[in-house]
């Protein structure tokens, strides 16, 4: 420890520790060096005489803990660490680096499980160890703790772990690896089939009759074209809510000899950063609506939002009000806004697409596709399984 000009200063237990007061503060502090650190400790005493009896008892217990194995003494607490991983994170949302939502659900992770239970353990000390016995201790709280719930929770500890690196208050980052006894299961993904999804738009433009004249009218009117234009875009609910006017453009193109419109979505920004689609002709209708709610005359000039609104309440009761909440399937599954992606992806395959068209056009990997679109397209859906092109042998 340098010692400041004016610093009151005395030792004890042969100098290892250090009974101090600053000139800046009238408690008596106390600390002890430990593994190349200087630790340290208010007394909340004014006075030498009786900070003497506080230091000397909190030295003695330190000294236990640390012949014990303790892994709270020294180091940068994961608490400290984890105030600045946020703070580095909510950087990283402004410059638009992060979405809101990641930092929102990470930050919430941190400061409502993960600080509570390491708190003051030094970050130095957390291994793959100290993560096998968190996750004892998740289980023990939840027994049905789902994996992918749980790999949450890692990805907001390494959050903490790589600022600490980025810190210099960790030398090497821990490699935290789970093994399970059992492949993660597959799982397909929720979609309206066709009759449900033309039962969604008339439950919506219904509601929106019931909503004219309310405060929610324009609401319910934008939530129809989002409707559209999601499911014909396959855009994520992130990415949807970042679209502007100027990243839509018109274009028109043949196909099986017929004349047809799609939108063009440039710049799109969400989940795996930013790309390009092409839409379905659906979407153009639902486009040139909000550009005539919104009265844009020229959308190539406007950066402003395409929707407004997060319409997850509403959304939400159309789907209840009209049963389409929950999944078919046993057990049956809620579905939400994201469904809106998965139907186009669905919708898609069942047209014939290649897995690798949908996939590049979706920003995400052919394996994701096929894993959890293709593989679960039930037979009775596919139109085309017994076109014969040519004989059968043995017909």
């Amino acid at each position: 420890m340098v010692e400041a000009a004016g610093l009151k200063k005395i030792t004890r237990f042969d100098g290892r520790l250090h009974i101090f007061q600053r000139p800046l503060t009238p408690f008596v502090w106390c600390g002890f060096h430990h593994k190349g650190r200087y630790i340290r400790k208010s007394t909340k005493e004014t006075s030498f005489s009786a900070a003497t009896a506080v230091a000397e008892s909190w030295y003695t217990l330190q000294q236990a803990a640390i012949l014990s194995g303790d892994a709270s003494i020294g180091g940068r607490s994961f608490s400290t660490a984890a105030k600045s991983a946020i703070k580095s994170l909510e950087g990283r949302v402004n410059r638009k680096e992060r979405s809101e939502t990641y930092a929102k659900g990470i930050k919430l992770l941190l400061q409502t499980n993960l600080i509570p239970y390491f708190g003051t353990t030094s970050v130095d000390s957390i291994n793959i160890v100290a993560w096998e016995k968190y996750k004892s201790h998740c289980y023990k709280k939840n027994p049905n703790l789902s994996r992918a719930t749980l790999h949450q929770h890692k990805s907001a500890l390494r959050t903490v772990l790589n600022e600490s690196f980025r810190q210099g208050w960790i030398k090497t980052l821990p490699v935290l690896k789970d093994v399970y006894d059992t492949d993660k299961i597959k799982t397909p993904r929720q979609w309206f089939e066709p009759k449900e999804y033309q039962t969604l738009l008339a439950a919506i433009r219904s509601h929106k009759k019931t909503l004219k004249g309310t405060r929610w009218e324009k609401d319910a009117d934008e939530l129809y074209d989002y409707v559209v234009f999601v499911a014909n875009s396959g855009l994520r609910t992130g990415e949807a809510k970042n679209v502007r006017f100027c990243d839509v453009s018109l274009h028109g193109e043949t196909t099986d000899g017929q004349e047809r419109q799609y939108l063009l979505i440039r710049n799109i920004k969400g989940k795996r950063g930013t790309g390009d689609c092409r839409t379905m002709d659906g979407a153009v209708a639902a486009f040139e609506r909000r550009c005539a709610a919104r009265e844009i005359s020229d959308p190539a000039k406007s950066d402003a939002p395409l929707f407004l609104a997060y319409h997850r309440d509403m959304f939400n009761a159309v789907l209840e009000k009209k049963g389409l909440k929950l999944s078919r399937e046993r057990p049956a599954r809620k579905r939400d806004l994201t469904v809106l992606r998965h139907t186009y992806i669905s919708f898609r395959l069942l047209h014939g697409a290649s897995i690798y068209e949908v996939a590049t056009n979706c920003r995400t990997s052919p394996q994701m596709i096929s894993e959890h679109y293709a593989k679960w397209i039930s037979p009775r859906m596919m139109t085309g399984l017994n076109v014969l092109k040519r004989r059968e042998p043995g017909s």
